[in-house]
C-alpha cells in the first residue's frame, strides 16, 4: 500500500513536471506570437494592408484561446509544485497583453477602413514605439525559459523608456491639436494607440519582475 502511494506520488510529480515544461513552451510561443502580431500591425499600419490585418486577427484569436486554458493549467501546476509560483501570474499578464494587441488591431483597422490620416510626426512616433515594443517582447519570450536577471533589467529599462516616450508624445500631440495641426478624429485614435502600447510594455515588465525578481 505504501509502495503504491509512493508510486502514485512519483507519477503525479512526473506528470506535473512534464505539464510545466509544456506550459513554458506555450508561454514562450505566445509572446513570440504577440511579437509577430505587432510586426503585422506595424506593416498594416504603414501599407494599409487588409491581408496583414486579417492575419494578425487570426493570431490574436488563437492567443485568446490558448490564454483561456493556460490560466487553469498553470494554477494546477503550481499547486503540485510551489517552486513554480513565480509563473502563477504570468497567464493574467499575457491575457492583458493579448487584449491590448486586439485593441491596437481595432485602431489600425478603423484607421485603414475610414482612411483616417495621421500627421507625418504621429506616424513616425507610432512606428518608433511599435518597433521598441517588439524589442521588448523578444527578451520577454526568452525570460520565460531562462529566468535571467540581466534580461529582466533590460526589459524594465526598455519599458520605462517606452512609457516615458509615449507620455511625451501624448503631451506634444495635445499641443499640436490645440494649434490645429492635428484633427480630432485622428487624435483620439492616436492617443488610444499610445495607451495600448504603454499597457503592453507595462505587462511585459511585470512578467519579467515575476520571473526574475527585483
Amino acid at each position: 500500500m505504501i509502495n503504491d502511494d509512493i508510486k502514485n506520488t512519483k507519477q503525479r510529480s512526473t506528470h506535473a513536471a512534464q505539464g510545466f515544461r509544456n506550459e513554458l513552451v506555450i508561454l514562450h510561443d505566445m509572446i513570440t506570437d504577440a511579437k509577430e502580431c505587432i510586426l503585422l500591425l506595424q506593416n498594416a499600419f504603414i501599407y494599409h494592408n487588409a491581408k496583414l490585418l486579417k492575419e494578425s486577427k487570426e493570431k490574436i484569436a488563437a492567443m485568446k484561446k490558448s490564454s483561456a486554458s493556460l490560466k487553469r493549467d498553470m494554477e494546477q501546476t503550481v499547486s503540485y509544485n510551489p517552486d513554480m509560483k513565480p509563473y502563477a501570474l504570468i497567464p493574467a499578464h499575457l491575457s492583458k497583453i493579448v487584449d491590448n494587441i486586439e485593441k491596437l488591431s481595432e485602431c489600425v483597422d478603423k484607421k485603414n477602413i475610414e482612411s483616417i490620416l495621421f500627421s507625418e510626426r504621429a506616424v513616425k512616433e507610432t512606428l518608433f514605439l511599435l518597433q521598441r515594443l517588439n524589442e521588448i517582447l523578444s527578451p520577454t519570450a526568452d525570460i520565460m525559459l531562462a529566468r535571467n536577471t540581466f534580461l529582466r533589467m533590460y526589459i524594465e529599462e526598455s519599458q520605462a523608456g517606452v512609457g516615458k516616450m509615449a507620455t511625451e508624445y501624448a503631451t506634444l500631440h495635445e499641443e499640436r491639436l490645440i494649434k490645429g495641426v492635428c484633427l480630432p478624429i485622428s487624435s483620439s485614435l492616436y492617443l488610444i494607440m499610445l495607451d495600448t502600447i504603454k499597457s503592453i510594455a507595462w505587462h511585459t515588465k511585470e512578467i519579467a519582475i515575476c520571473l526574475a525578481g527585483k
